[in-house]
């Protein structure tokens, strides 16, 4: 039985292996040939004493053993991955990775980017547009802009700006359905019209009618995009 663990260098090959269950990638990944993996591999079970992978001719999976030492082995990678990270951020090259929603980031960060500089000169910003949620443990992201409640676990969320909804659409389409707009609109009147959203579950309407059910809506990739098609008497 061995006292110590095995030696470090072998495990980003054996993390590679294991997440992508092909020696071949794994090679590719790590720019050797796939024999030299196989050959570490073998190098890491026997040093083990129990079979990481079974393999066969069409593939190659982790033993229960195998994933019990991959999950353990793939945390380790990130955290070294991350900790790599933030040293470059902080010693090598400062860098604030955001992502927010383009119309944020065009109406607001953008404009405001001279200001940002001189808060923080040595510090590069790069903004990334988009609407999904971010993975912080697999994505070069250090911080997301979103629209919501701010409930995301395992995460600090802090509340920016409180947000007003306002229902919108041309004076044609106003018009074209007769609607007046001195008048409360009444939510239940959503099922006749088009819904306009930048989600396919329609929370943002959600947030307006909990008991929402239509089925005819447009769903846009921004809310540039979702204002233009308002503009467009689309809905």
């Amino acid at each position: 039985m061995k006292t110590k663990a095995p030696p470090i260098q072998w495990l980003p090959v054996f993390e590679a292996a294991g997440r992508l269950l092909n020696f071949k990638k794994a090679a590719a990944e790590l720019c050797v040939s796939p024999p030299a993996i196989s050959q570490q591999i073998r190098v890491l079970e026997d040093y083990l004493g129990v079979v990481l992978f079974e393999r066969t001719t069409k593939r190659v999976t982790l033993t229960p053993a195998g994933e019990f030492y991959y999950q353990r082995v793939s945390q380790m990678m990130k955290l070294h991955t991350e900790a790599y990270r933030q040293f470059e951020n902080k010693y090598r090259n400062p860098t604030l990775r955001l992502s927010a929603p383009i119309f944020i980031a065009q109406e607001l960060l953008i404009p405001s980017y001279p200001k940002f500089a001189d808060f923080a000169p040595n510090i590069e910003l790069r903004i990334t547009t988009g609407n999904e949620y971010v993975d912080f443990d697999t994505e070069p992201m250090d911080a997301a802009l979103r629209f919501g409640p701010s409930k995301w676990p395992s995460l600090d969320c802090r509340l920016l700006s409180t947000v007003t909804p306002k229902l919108v659409c041309s004076p044609h389409y106003l018009s074209q359905h007769g609607i007046d707009p001195n008048k409360r609109f009444d939510t239940k009147a959503l099922r006749d019209h088009v819904l306009l959203s930048v989600f396919e579950d329609l929370r943002d309407w959600q947030r307006v009618n909990t008991d929402l059910d239509t089925a005819k809506t447009i769903i846009c990739d921004s809310y540039f995009s979702v204002i233009r098609s308002a503009e467009e008497g689309l809905g």
